[in-house]
């Protein structure tokens, strides 16, 4: 793991340094053909070339121009620009020429996480085939997708896997399944053109998507920046650490000088930077484009995290708060709650496996400008990666068509815990969206299909902590909640397991009803 992220590291520093080497212009690799510029944003490009070179740069009837700095880095700004879907070509032009075309002007979207975003079409996702033939219909989404690497300190370029394509059958097979699906409805909904930064990487904690500065501002995670201060510049623990790697290299280097003189082996060289330093993904797949304008974030993350508990909404502040710094850009902030999944069981009490990392999901939606998609419902006992992309996508969509795109009547989220009041022996419980209150049944992409059955998964205890399923009914846009076991009710929980099976409650607009616990315990 050592050597392949010094690789990375050697490779972004020869990224950085090839334009010199040629004496050409050359934009950031995040420029290319068929790409999408943000809209309403001055749009930043740049690049290298030969210092002092002379730079133009020509995109939709706007002239800018500028030189290379000694180091031979250049920048010029673009001024805002409407949305445009018609393809336009961008010159950039040094002592070389270099064109890029078919460049839309619209939305971009970061989608970033583990391998449910990550999850293309290939996976097999529930009606893949069909969505992909549809796909020709939308040309105007287009998508990059960031080669998974690694860096000890921020690179200069992101390394690419996969140039900027035009969404058609034959390309979006290896789109974000999640992230497509969630551009394939804005698009529709608004007309606009959008662009997709596909920026993650399966089995992955969120830890190194985090921006190493972030963790000092956030209270709980104060031992975790007593650890990342080593690897954060600047900072009095990152001098040491560096004076100790070079008194360790030092010596080494006199040692084996001294074991070649005497024609004997020299020692194995010491590990300088011990694996994995803080933000090594972030370094090297988000920071070099932190100047590249985005409309928003999405996120689909924290299978690799389960453990954390409550400890990831923390994690989850950190996150959202070091990037829209390091964009200096408090954009919108979407992600997903995880899914119902392992083993299926029948514990009223519950709080295995994932349930303690969607209630600190469900709390992270105090994050400003955030919007959780529940996906409680479409969860599968043996597979960690639910083959229904659809509706994760489409209800992400919903956030951002009601909060971004002014769509104001728009349900964004299945019933979300309000409050609670005990009277008479029974818990009284409120919640947000729960228009349309029910119990259904849902079926693959379809629509969740009401039913007569009693509300599933409420679980109720008094003062003693001991819990038992609850008698529920719905009254309203309330459920009321009662036991015979239970004389006077302190707490309740709803779908609080890992794999609460048969999840039945929506709202009318077909939203599944967020996991929650009232209590502390």
């Amino acid at each position: 793991m050592r050597q392949f992220r010094t690789l990375c590291s050697l490779t972004a520093a020869a990224m950085g340094l090839c334009s010199v080497a040629y004496a050409n212009v050359i934009p950031a690799t995040i420029f290319d053909s068929n790409m999408v510029l943000q809209r309403e944003k001055t749009v930043p490009v740049w690049g290298k070339a030969d210092p002092g070179e002379a730079i133009e740069v020509k995109f939709g009837g706007q002239t800018l121009k500028t030189k290379a700095d000694a180091n031979g880095k250049w920048e010029v700004t673009l001024a805002p620009m409407k949305a445009n879907a018609k393809g336009q070509t961008m010159t950039l032009k040094g002592k070389n020429t270099v064109t890029l075309k078919n460049i839309l002007v619209g939305d971009i979207w970061l989608c970033a996480g583990q391998s449910n975003m990550e999850m293309s079409f290939a996976w097999k996702v529930i009606n893949g085939n069909e969505h992909i033939k549809e796909a020709k219909k939308y040309s105007q989404i287009r998508r990059i997708k960031v080669m998974r690497t690694a860096s000890d300190i921020p690179a200069e370029n992101i390394l690419v896997q996969t140039r900027w394509s035009v969404c058609s059958p034959a390309t979006v097979k290896a789109y974000t399944a999640a992230g497509y699906y969630f551009a394939r409805r804005i698009h529709i909904e608004t007309g606009v053109p959008i662009g997709i930064l596909d920026d993650n990487w399966s089995g992955s904690p969120i830890q190194p998507f985090i921006v190493p500065t972030a963790y000092k501002d956030i209270p709980a995670l104060k031992k975790d920046w007593q650890n990342v201060k080593p690897f954060v510049p600047g900072t009095p623990e990152y001098k040491k650490h560096i004076q100790g790697l070079i008194k360790r290299a030092n010596t080494w280097v006199a040692k084996a000088e001294a074991a070649l003189k005497n024609g004997e082996p020299a020692p194995a060289a010491p590990g300088l930077r011990p694996y994995p330093p803080a933000g090594y993904r972030y370094n090297i797949m988000m920071a070099p484009i932190v100047r590249f304008p985005i409309k928003g974030a999405l996120w689909y993350q924290g299978c690799s995290n389960w453990r954390d508990g409550m400890k990831y909404y923390h994690y989850m502040h950190a996150l959202v708060n070091g990037w829209r710094a390091a964009w200096k850009d408090d954009f919108p902030f979407y992600f997903v709650q995880l899914a119902a999944y392992t083993k299926a069981t029948n514990d009223p009490k519950g709080g295995n496996g994932y349930a303690l990392l969607r209630e600190a999901q469900r709390k992270a939606m105090d994050i400003p400008k955030s919007g959780m998609a529940c996906t409680i419902d479409i969860g599968m006992q043996n597979d960690i990666h639910p083959k229904n992309k659809y509706d994760v996508g489409e209800r992400l969509a919903l956030w951002a068509l009601r909060d971004v795109y002014g769509k104001k009547d728009i349900v964004v989220s299945g019933p979300l815990f309000k409050s609670m009041e005990i009277k008479d022996g029974k818990a009284i419980l409120t919640f947000d969206y729960a228009k349309g209150l029910m119990t259904a049944n849902k079926t693959g992409l379809e629509k969740p299909v009401k039913t007569d059955a009693k509300p599933a998964h409420f679980a109720i205890a008094g003062a003693d902590k001991v819990w038992y399923w609850a008698d529920a009914k719905i009254e309203g846009e309330k459920v009321i909640l009662s036991s015979d076991k239970v004389k006077t009710p302190v707490a309740v929980r709803y779908a609080y397991r890992a794999y609460p099976d048969g999840v039945n409650m929506y709202n009318a607009a077909g939203l599944p009803m967020v996991p929650f616990h009232t209590d502390n315990w």
